[in-house]
């Protein structure tokens, strides 16, 4: 599956691939994956209570597993995201 150009928030799992605001009140967070990022590079959201969120890609190039988040209070910020794409898989309890 090819990388989106836009961050698409449709369905249970997310692409995100640029900055930008993510479009929901509160969300929950099951789980996801970073993967074509460049090793050191760093990923991050804030959310509307103001807690940081930071991801940074491993120096060996593997993809980053993200573990599950619960629940994030919304909207929220995608602040920086600088190469590859971003998937996160959305749950609702």
């Amino acid at each position: 599956m090819a990388i989106p150009s836009t961050n698409d928030f449709t369905g249970r799992v997310w692409r995100i691939v640029t900055t930008g605001n993510i479009p929901f009140a509160n969300f929950k967070v099951k789980g996801g994956v970073w993967t074509g990022g460049t090793a050191g590079n760093t990923a991050s959201f804030v959310d509307v209570a103001g807690r940081e969120y930071d991801f940074i890609y491993p120096s060996s190039g593997n993809a980053l597993n993200i573990g599950e988040m619960g629940w994030v209070s919304g909207p929220a910020a995608i602040t920086a995201m600088p190469s590859g794409e971003m998937q996160w898989w959305v749950g609702t309890r």
